[in-house]
């Protein structure tokens, strides 16, 4: 009984990936070829990135000044990898990213994504 109860509770425990984390795939299908808005949490910086199924990636910083930006992305497990041209002087940084409300994507890097229609 004790087993039982102990198996019961292991499966119920949440993994390091939470259920809401993207995965590998649901990045790829969801996020790859389309233009996403993005924000930082803090609401002062935002713009707009589109990571290329090429692995080229394009970022536009609109607020506080406007910058283009262009560098590479890369998935590593359920981690996106970007390395930009002049943004973090060229360092890379890795996040995963979880499902929000209102059909928003947040990463663990601190900013939200939002998927829009290209020309909107």
């Amino acid at each position: 009984m004790l087993r039982h109860l102990l198996l019961c509770i292991l499966i119920a425990l949440p993994t390091a990936a939470s259920a809401s984390d993207l995965t590998h795939g649901e990045i790829e299908d969801e996020l790859v070829g389309r233009q996403i808005a993005w924000w930082e949490m803090e609401g002062w910086r935002h713009g707009h990135l589109f990571l290329l199924p090429n692995g080229a990636a394009e970022m536009t910083v609109e607020r506080p000044q406007a910058q283009h930006d262009v560098g590479r992305w890369w998935l590593r497990g359920d981690h996106v990898c970007t390395r930009w041209g002049e943004a973090r002087s060229g360092l890379e940084k890795c996040y995963r990213i979880r499902r929000g409300e209102d059909g928003v994507f947040v990463t663990t890097g601190g900013n939200v994504f939002e998927i829009r229609e290209l020309g909107v």
